[in-house]
């Protein structure tokens, strides 16, 4: 009899876990109330996911639709015939990086749950820009391109011969411009703009880098990455109301925003002075620049506030590094932004190149103008701030005095203000893609998908100098198999 009791448990452990054998009073081996599962004594085999492209029509621009692509379940057989779907793309059975990216063809695009290491991304597509590819076609070639002229914050920019004429612009990167092609603009995404508008109607210095005009500089550097997110100006000081960037009105309904940009700080020096200031020196910068810095905190933590602009809490935070050619913990707003943990989840703080880096033509941390001179600052010995630290373009999009603000020629600027605006756009444009990507998830995967092969420090990138790398539009886009 026992032999017999033995024999039938082993017949019931190799299909369910079904009661316990030999002694006791019986019931699920799960526990009370427990369902029960299956135990496989060999395992499976798993079917390799088939993707399908997305479908762009020929028309899709007036009357088409664009289909998103597609990937096949990832489904198990077992010996005895059991079959489970085990990777789906459903936010309950994501697919794992590892089966997409180890595919023959890596899948980076799979629109559609994606789990990483540590994270799951729901990278479900939202809907394309059907304005995207006329505003690339107004860049035919690599010359720079007149577009119309053009308002922001109720000021106009124009071409300098002419106050008839839209402004002259250099042709944007491969990426950008492959993004607005795919329908990738950041339409329906708010960027605001924490910058100098409080005084925005004196803007009209001959050299176009008044403190007036800086957040003209860094609206229209973030419209030209993302042509169609909503720009909102909030004047620095604090003390102004919400304004939209086209007319340059106080906002009448709040704008729920989803990128904040913050080319401003404090630092101990500026253009490139270089070194570590004395003990003495930032003891007294970090008291005198507390105050703002606090005020900024709680402003970027709130999700209502006086300025009509809302949910700043669930928004990314871009910074820009400053220009002191120093480890960029010395900028002490930085230094606040990273104390703070639910800031520091989202940051993102912003190097200069001297140009969009490709793997043929390498960009190179900047220098002022007609100089030697290095000016942007490096990411550090931080670990908090060099984790967040990525690198994009930093000077103004046009040749010099080929753009007038408020009728008044301004030559070329540059600086870590005008790199961080395109950082924010970037992640505006990202999160019009995958609209169900939250502030944390969005700016990490824009840390993940940054490079070092577009950098003349390639293959030797140090952290401490280089970051992440150089923000890229495409991988952003693309991220699967970089994720972490």
């Amino acid at each position: 009899m026992k032999s017999k009791t033995l024999e039938m448990c082993s017949m019931v452990l190799t299909t369910a876990l079904l009661a316990a054998c030999g002694g006791g009073g019986g019931g699920s081996a799960l526990g009370s109330g427990a369902s029960a599962g299956r135990l496989e004594s060999t395992p499976g085999t798993s079917s390799t996911p088939v993707y399908t492209a997305a479908v762009y029509p020929s028309d899709w621009t007036t009357t088409g639709t664009v289909t998103p692509p597609s990937e096949s379940s990832v489904v198990t057989t077992y010996p005895d015939g059991y079959v489970t779907t085990t990777q789906d793309g459903t936010s309950s059975k994501p697919f794992l990086q590892t089966t997409l990216a180890g595919l023959s063809t890596p899948v980076t695009d799979p629109n559609g749950n994606v789990s990483s290491a540590t994270t799951t991304y729901n990278l479900a597509w939202g809907t394309p820009d059907k304005n995207g590819p006329a505003f690339a076609a107004m860049f035919p070639t690599s010359a720079p391109a007149r577009l119309g002229v053009m308002h922001l914050m109720g000021r106009s920019i124009t071409s300098y011969s002419s106050s008839s004429l839209g402004p002259t612009i250099n042709k944007p990167s491969a990426d950008v411009l492959a993004a607005w092609n795919a329908g990738w603009t950041g339409l329906g995404k708010n960027i605001t703009l924490l910058d100098s508008y409080a005084n925005i109607a004196s803007c009209s210095d001959t050299a176009g880098t008044s403190n007036e005009c800086h957040g003209l500089h860094t609206m229209l550097i973030a419209g030209l990455i993302a042509p169609y997110a909503n720009l909102t100006g909030l004047d620095m000081n604090l003390n102004s109301v919400g304004k939209a960037g086209s007319t340059g009105s106080a906002l009448t309904s709040p704008v729920s925003t989803n990128v904040i940009n913050m080319s401003l700080g404090f630092t101990p020096c500026n253009n490139g002075c270089g070194g570590a200031p004395t003990t003495a020196d930032f003891a007294t910068l970090t008291s005198t620049s507390s105050g703002w810095n606090n005020n900024v905190v709680a402003l970027l933590n709130t999700t209502s506030n006086g300025f009509n602009i809302s949910n700043m809490l669930n928004s990314v935070v871009v910074k820009s590094a400053g220009n002191a050619y120093q480890d960029a913990k010395y900028d002490t707003t930085t230094a606040a932004l990273v104390e703070n943990a639910s800031i520091a989840s989202r940051l993102l703080v912003v190097g200069a190149l001297d140009k969009n880096g490709s793997t043929s033509n390498k960009a190179n941390i900047d220098k002022l103008i007609g100089s030697s001179q290095y000016y942007s600052n490096y990411a550090g010995s931080n670990t908090a701030i060099s984790d967040r630290f990525v690198f994009a373009y930093g000077r103004d999009p046009y040749a010099s005095l080929a753009v007038a603000f408020n009728g008044t020629g301004s030559p070329v600027g540059q600086g870590t203000s005008y790199a961080a605006p395109v950082v924010a756009a970037y992640a505006a444009v990202v999160m019009q893609k995958f609209p169900n990507l939250d502030a944390v998830k969005t700016s990490s995967i824009i840390l993940d998908t940054a490079r070092y092969d577009t950098l003349t420090c390639y293959p030797n990138c140090d952290p401490a100098i280089w970051g992440r790398g150089e923000a890229s539009l495409s991988r952003a886009l693309a991220p699967v198999g970089r994720l972490r």
